[in-house]
């Protein structure tokens, strides 16, 4: 039985036992590699920040999609209104707004929309 074998088997035994299960079956593979591979405290951490970098990035960008998303159907609705398909408080009820906020938000709208007033 070669050296990473007998680590695997020692992880499965654990688990068998109870010890260190659930962790051990979520970095079993993980544990063993390191146990077999000469083990680098700093590249560890190296590579955890880099993860750590990579998810903080794919969660902003996440985020940023969301709010392009929820600013897309606000745009949407507030041409809605000013095309007279749907009142203020049919496009705020859409909006999941208080009324008075979704006109602060028309509002706002219409002062980055180009320069262009609308009533």
């Amino acid at each position: 039985m070669g050296e990473k074998d007998a680590f695997q088997s020692a992880i499965e035994e654990c688990i068998g036992k109870g010890i260190l299960s659930s962790y051990l079956k979520r970095k079993g593979s993980e544990v063993a590699n390191m146990l077999t591979a000469e083990y680098n405290y700093e590249k560890d951490i190296e590579i955890k920040r880099y993860e750590a970098l990579m998810q903080g990035r794919e969660e902003g960008r996440e985020e940023g999609r969301e709010e392009g998303r929820k600013s897309g159907r606000l745009e949407m609705l507030f041409e809605l209104v000013y095309g007279g398909v749907l009142t203020v408080r049919e496009a705020a009820l859409q909006a999941k707004l208080a009324e008075e906020e979704f006109r602060m938000e028309m509002e706002s709208y219409n002062k980055k929309d180009d320069g262009c007033k609308r009533n």
